[in-house]
C-alpha cells in the first residue's frame, strides 16, 4: 500500500463503466499520444503500482519541482498526486492551477497537463486532484531495451528517525529528486512522512549520503517479503548532488541511445 493516505484515497472501483469522454479519434493515428480513455486510466494505474518519481512544471514557470501519483480513481475519473518538492512549489502551483507531468516508465518518457486541480491536505501533508488526463504523451518502444535501475544492483542503507531501526536495500528507481528502495521487510515499520537518516547509496564509486523522507511505502508484486519504500531526497549536500546529476544523465543518455536503435 501507498501508507496512510493512499487508504485514504482508495474506493470501490468499477472498471467497467469509463466513459469515453473528451475523446478525440482524429489523434489515433499519432502513435506518440494515448487518446484511449481505457489505455491512459491502464497506463496510470501501472504508475502508479511502479511509484517512480514524477518531474513537474508548473505554468509560465522555469523550475522543476518533485512528485508522485498516490492514486488513480476510476470511479471518480480522478487522478490524485503528492505535494511538491521542493515545498515553495505548493504555493506556485495554488496560484497558477496548471501543471505539466513527465515520468519514465518502462524506459520511456511519458508527459501529460492537468489543470483545474483541487488541493487537500492529509497528516500536514499537501495533496493535489485533478481530473484524468484525455491526452498522454507515450512514444512507445516496446521493441527498445530498455535500462532497468536494478541492473545496477546499488545497496542502500539507512536508520529510521521513528524508530531507530536500520534498513538496507537495493535500489529499483533514482531520480535527481529522490528514490525508491526495494527492502527485504520493513521491520522499521516506515510510514508515509517518516524521515529515514544517515542514508548512503554508492554510485560511480563515490559515497552519496542524505536524509530520506519517506512518500510510500507498499509491498512488491515481483518478490515475496519485499517492502518497496520511495522518497524524495534532503539534506543532499552540493557535491552529492553534482554526482547524482551526473549519473542520471548518464542512465538519460544511455536510454535516448536505446530507443533510437
Amino acid at each position: 500500500m501507498l501508507g496512510t493516505l493512499k487508504s485514504f484515497f482508495k474506493k470501490k472501483e468499477n472498471t467497467k463503466e469509463i466513459e469515453p469522454k473528451d475523446y478525440h479519434p482524429e489523434l489515433d493515428s499519432n502513435p506518440n499520444f494515448l487518446t484511449e480513455p481505457e489505455k491512459i486510466i491502464s497506463l496510470l494505474k501501472d504508475i502508479e503500482d511502479a511509484s517512480p518519481l514524477c518531474t513537474i512544471i508548473i505554468e509560465d514557470t522555469e523550475e522543476q519541482f518533485s512528485s508522485s501519483i498516490l492514486d488513480v480513481q476510476i470511479e471518480n475519473k480522478q487522478i490524485i498526486l503528492d505535494e511538491l518538492l521542493p515545498k515553495h512549489g505548493n504555493a506556485l502551483l495554488l496560484t497558477k492551477n496548471n501543471l505539466k507531468l513527465s515520468s519514465i516508465y518502462n524506459g520511456i518518457r511519458l508527459a501529460f497537463k492537468l489543470s483545474n486541480i483541487e488541493a487537500g491536505s492529509s497528516r500536514g501533508i499537501a495533496y493535489y486532484k485533478s481530473a484524468i488526463p484525455n491526452k498522454v504523451y507515450y512514444p512507445q518502444r516496446r521493441s527498445s531495451p530498455r535500462i532497468q535501475i536494478t541492473t545496477f544492483n546499488i545497496p542502500f542503507s539507512g536508520v529510521s528517525g521513528r524508530t531507530k531501526a536500520t534498513i538496507g536495500g537495493s535500489i529499483f528507481d533514482l531520480s535527481r529528486g529522490g528514490v525508491g528502495i526495494s527492502t527485504p521487510n520493513n521491520i522499521a515499520r516506515f510510514q508515509r512522512g517518516d524521515l529515514v537518516k544517515n542514508c548512503r547509496i554508492s554510485i560511480d564509486k563515490q559515497n552519496i549520503d542524505f536524509d530520506l523522507s519517506v512518500r510510500f511505502v507498499k509491498t512488491s508484486k515481483q518478490g515475496a517479503g519485499q517492502t518497496l519504500i520511495g522518497g524524495y531526497f534532503e539534506n543532499l549536500s552540493s557535491k552529492n548532488r553534482n554526482a547524482l546529476e551526473r549519473f542520471v544523465t548518464t542512465l538519460e543518455r544511455e536510454e535516448i541511445r536505446n530507443r533510437k536503435e
